[in-house]
């Protein structure tokens, strides 16, 4: 009889939780990196605004929209360095799904093996009882 697959599955399952967790790490800083971009265009009329109160808040603005643009740049080039770690941990994650799958088909088979060669033995068994009820029966 073969081994039982269940420390493969456990283990590879194991895999793809830890994966899914860091994918989801991924996830909310792709999210969080969003949500700055977006704090800071929604300032940016507010801003603008206030510049147009003043001579110096005029001044002000050039420096405070290339600030800005700057910081815009920077969170940019962090969500591409996050979509591309997510892009190999979606490969990875990819890799670990098939692996547990081919683990649970094998287990599967394994089962559906035993069990056919239960049921075999059990009807070599209810084969032999019915060959010697034949045999005993009276004439």
């Amino acid at each position: 009889m073969t081994r039982s697959h269940e420390p493969l599955i456990r283990l590879a399952r194991f895999k793809v939780e830890e994966l899914q967790k860091q994918m989801a790490e991924l996830d909310r800083s792709k999210s969080a990196l969003i949500n700055q971009i977006e704090r800071l265009e929604a300032s940016v009329p507010e801003e603008q605004a206030i510049a147009t109160q003043s001579r110096e808040g005029y001044l002000a603005y050039g420096s405070y929209a290339q600030a800005v643009i700057k910081r815009k740049e920077n969170i940019r080039s962090s969500l591409d360095e996050v979509e591309l770690q997510a892009n190999a941990l979606r490969e990875r994650l990819g890799d670990a799904f098939q692996e547990l799958k081919k683990f649970e088909v094998l287990e599967e088979r394994r089962l559906a093996h035993i069990e056919k060669a239960l049921r075999a033995a059990e009807q070599d068994e209810l084969d032999e009882i019915a060959q010697i009820r034949h045999h005993r029966r009276p004439n």
